[in-house]
């Protein structure tokens, strides 16, 4: 067995390219992550999972840091890769962050790898209200005290949010029975969801692509906790490289001010059969403002609501 036998396998790829006369410094963490409106920020550079909270403590080999140039093409970069195993099932990272808020915005970098599936039926990562165990529950529509949550993620290969709130109607059996997520912007005219005009696209979507970077950006507000859905002044809202797509606002997220934003997470979950291809991540601010692109200038404050 050679020396190098035994080195991780980060080491022997910087090796590998001071070989070859490549550069191979790793990046700095990026300037707002040091601002006192940053909640939680992630480049991967840590050299582990640990900074998260995780169940399942991101098994390998379906949660990993992996070399990669990332969004900024930089020689020595990490980002952490999630794939699902065969037949249904996913794999996430997961934080609790170090304080609730009434209102979030979260930025990151995703890539969908080579071969990746947009037919087959998923769901991804977002932010969420409540107890950590509520999270990934379906078919019940939450109390109002319990929890909220929405979720970026491909539906016929355009990216909606997948919404599970108290005041959820597009996909129920009845008033009072069975409930699935509402879909922001809602384009599935087939199945009926649309019942409301301003949920639908102001613009559609595009149609993700695979083995690009994607910056996204995602606004949730809480609003104010009322006992009907009269006056909920809640909203949603995402960026899709710097392009707003909504926001949609009237929703009715919480009876009790004691429900707070808690979490975030990002994932891959597969219902039925998909491909191995799965999903990149990298460079995640959680920020009580809104945090822009790498490569643009730092937005204002939206428009949609005022801050909490």
């Amino acid at each position: 067995m050679t020396p190098f036998a035994r080195l991780p396998m980060r080491w022997l790829a910087a090796l590998a390219m001071f070989a070859a006369g490549i550069s191979h410094s790793a990046p700095e963490p990026e300037s707002l992550c040091s601002r006192a409106v940053t909640i939680f920020c992630s480049g991967f550079e840590e050299g582990s999972f640990g900074i998260w909270d995780d169940y399942d403590g991101n098994p390998a080999p379906w949660n990993t840091l992996v070399l990669e140039p990332g969004p900024l093409s930089l020689s020595d970069n990490t980002v952490a890769r999630v794939r699902v195993p065969e037949g249904r099932g996913g794999h996430d990272v997961v934080k609790i962050l170090p304080s609730q808020h009434d209102r979030l915005f979260v930025r990151w970098y995703q890539k969908w790898e080579s071969g990746y599936d947009f037919n087959a039926d998923n769901h991804g990562g977002g932010f969420h209200a409540g107890h950590r165990d509520y999270m990934g529950r379906s078919g019940n529509r939450p109390t109002g005290s319990d929890w909220f949550s929405a979720w970026m993620e491909p539906v016929k290969g355009r990216l909606n949010l997948y919404a599970y709130y108290r005041g959820m109607y597009q996909d129920c059996a009845d008033p009072n029975g069975s409930c699935w997520g509402d879909h922001f912007p809602c384009f599935l005219d087939d199945g009926g969801y649309c019942k409301k005009p301003e949920h639908r696209e102001r613009i559609m979507p595009p149609l993700l692509q695979t083995n690009r970077w994607y910056c996204l950006e995602v606004e949730m507000n809480a609003g104010t906790p009322t006992s009907t859905e009269a006056g909920a002044n809640g909203s949603l809202n995402y960026w899709i490289d710097g392009v707003e797509y909504g926001p949609w606002t009237g929703l009715w997220f919480r009876t009790t001010s004691n429900l707070k934003i808690n979490i975030f997470s990002l994932g891959l979950f597969f219902h039925n059969t998909h491909t191995s291809a799965g999903h990149m991540y990298d460079n995640i601010v959680v920020s009580t403002e809104r945090i822009g692109c790498l490569d643009s200038p730092r937005p204002n404050a939206p428009s949609s609501l005022t801050a909490n």
